[in-house]
């Protein structure tokens, strides 16, 4: 599948309605390549909020509203593939902070495979809840100096 499209609307291999962000808005996704396996799971399940997505080639690109992720699927053989993570947080205040991180974890599974897109899925949650945390933790001990 290639082009650009909104998840709502019906195509070959769509599954379920999903592409509504959490203030109902559709959300714009472009998609193609092996990334596009995972496209369906990350609108529907793993980030329901997201603001744009480009699943092209082996590069997801999601926009939230606290973060970028770019996450390029690394085929490091026929069963190992490499996600590497490159996000930028932004704190959500006119003074805010911006922070950025760079991971790489190694899932046993070829890129377009259920294995690789529940472990992406998971890392982006993992990743949102680790900022949430320390942008909450931050804010009390600023509030107790």
């Amino acid at each position: 599948m290639t082009g650009e499209r909104r998840p709502g609307d019906r195509g070959p291999g769509d599954r379920g309605p999903g592409g509504r962000g959490s203030d109902g808005r559709r959300l714009k996704v472009s998609i193609a390549g092996s990334a596009a396996r995972h496209a369906a799971l990350l609108c529907d399940e793993a980030v329901p909020d997201a603001i744009r997505m480009s699943c092209v080639g082996n590069t997801v690109r999601i926009e939230v509203p606290e973060a970028d992720f770019c996450v390029r699927l690394e085929a490091v053989s026929d069963d190992v593939t490499r996600l590497r993570f490159h996000v930028t947080f932004r704190e959500d205040k006119p003074a805010g902070g911006t922070w950025w991180s760079s991971r790489e974890i190694e899932v046993p599974a070829g890129p377009g495979t259920a294995l690789v897109g529940r472990a992406l899925a998971a890392e982006i949650r993992r990743s949102r809840d680790t900022f949430t945390h320390a942008v909450s933790e931050a804010q009390s001990l600023a509030c107790t100096a």
